[in-house]
């Protein structure tokens, strides 16, 4: 799996965080075992989650937590990519819309995916399926609050979305950032576009916006700026694919 592995199944330390206020009406709590941030987003009318935690029964649990935060309707549920830890508690919200990425629904299929499953435990027939698949943008609306769901490029997978909250200034960017440790690469991560992906981001942000990364501490414009550099440094660093050999003059 592209995600680094605690090496103990989910199932034996899958805890939930309580849910913390990070600006008015936005809360985040931390889904173990890979310590991955979930964004809640309330608006007057419905709420919208961020990340389903690593298996069915977490995202139960994720869902039952809502009533301490908030009595308004869930309405919608945003997987930041598909890797497990973000992506395998989708079954818990099949009565709702489920938006991730147009590539996650092959990748949630995949034998990586299905080999992943088991190591959890898990029947791969248990995972749950976007049932909203997006190529670059869409919107909710929440009641006096929207949501913007991007696709700015790839990056760390290549399905990558950004949640924008305007209105509160702060965006949830799933693994694009980490704040608690260095970015994590992996065979479907696409690290020559991920500088300009994050370029993006930065052009979305001001100088008081907070970015919610996959994991570790919301950070500040000038953060995203300097792990980009180290992003890029990194990639330049990769090896390629293999370039066409010019004939000699």
């Amino acid at each position: 799996m592209t995600e680094p592995s605690s090496g103990v199944e989910p199932a034996a330390t899958a805890a939930l965080g309580r849910w913390r206020k990070l600006r008015s009406s936005l809360y985040v709590a931390l889904a173990e075992p890979e310590s991955v941030n979930l964004g809640l987003i309330v608006g007057s009318h419905g709420a919208l989650l961020v990340d389903t935690g690593s298996t069915p029964a977490q995202g139960r649990a994720i869902r039952a937590s809502l009533a301490a935060v908030t009595d308004v309707p869930l309405t919608a549920v945003v997987v930041t990519h598909w890797h497990y830890d973000h992506a395998f508690g989708l079954a818990a919200f099949a009565d709702v819309p489920r938006i991730a990425h147009e590539s996650v629904r092959f990748r949630l299929s995949s034998a990586e995916a299905a080999a992943e499953a088991r190591r959890l435990g898990l029947d791969p027939q248990e995972l749950g399926q976007p049932s909203v698949e997006i190529a670059v943008a869409t919107a909710f609306d929440l009641g006096d609050r929207r949501v913007e769901i991007a696709h700015l490029g790839r990056g760390h997978t290549d399905g990558d979305l950004l949640v924008v909250v305007s209105d509160a200034d702060v965006v949830f960017a799933g693994d694009l950032l980490e704040s608690a440790g260095p970015p994590s690469f992996g065979p479907d991560s696409v690290p020559d576009e991920w500088p300009a992906t994050l370029d993006g981001l930065i052009g979305l942000m001001t100088a008081t916006t907070l970015a919610v990364p996959g994991h570790g501490e919301p950070v500040g414009r000038e953060f995203v700026f300097e792990q980009r550099g180290r992003i890029a440094a990194q990639a330049a660093d990769m090896p390629g694919p293999p370039r066409p050999t010019l004939p000699l003059a």
